[in-house]
């Protein structure tokens, strides 16, 4: 396991490596992906699996792992982190497969609409009782 585990650490190094000479990520992404990635290879290696042979489950209990931690944001950004190394395993042929293909984003709540105050909705009737015909009614 310790192999495997040490293999995906240097998949990890590889992908970011990618990023900064394909892509030109700056610094503060690289930093994020690694924390992101490490967590990630972490949970994974709780579960006796690494980055290189972990499936859709995997990946999903992950995200579940994280609801209820983080923002919703924060997981889609974790989620778009872990679908780029997927596909840059399955590009590299490491991988036979990327296990994010299927996941759907997590969705962010819509915020609440917007309520007026009481002084706010008796200063509505008092400008449109002040109109004169269909307008004021």
């Amino acid at each position: 396991m310790s192999s495997s585990g040490d293999n995906a650490s240097l998949q990890i190094e590889a992908f970011l490596e990618m990023l900064v000479a394909e892509r030109g990520a700056a610094r503060l992404t690289i930093d994020a992906y690694r924390r992101d990635l490490d967590d990630y290879e972490d949970f994974l290696l709780r579960r006796r699996a690494t980055p290189l042979d972990a499936d859709a489950d995997a990946v999903r209990a992950y995200l579940g792992h994280l609801t209820g931690r983080f923002a919703a944001s924060t997981c889609a950004r974790r989620l778009s982190c872990l679908r780029q190394f997927h596909k840059f395993l399955f590009a590299e042929e490491v991988r036979g497969d990327d296990p994010t293909a299927t996941i759907d984003s997590p969705r962010r709540q819509a915020p609440l609409p917007k309520v007026l105050r009481e002084a706010e909705v008796d200063g509505l009737l008092l400008a449109a009782r002040a109109r004169d015909g269909a307008g004021g009614l």
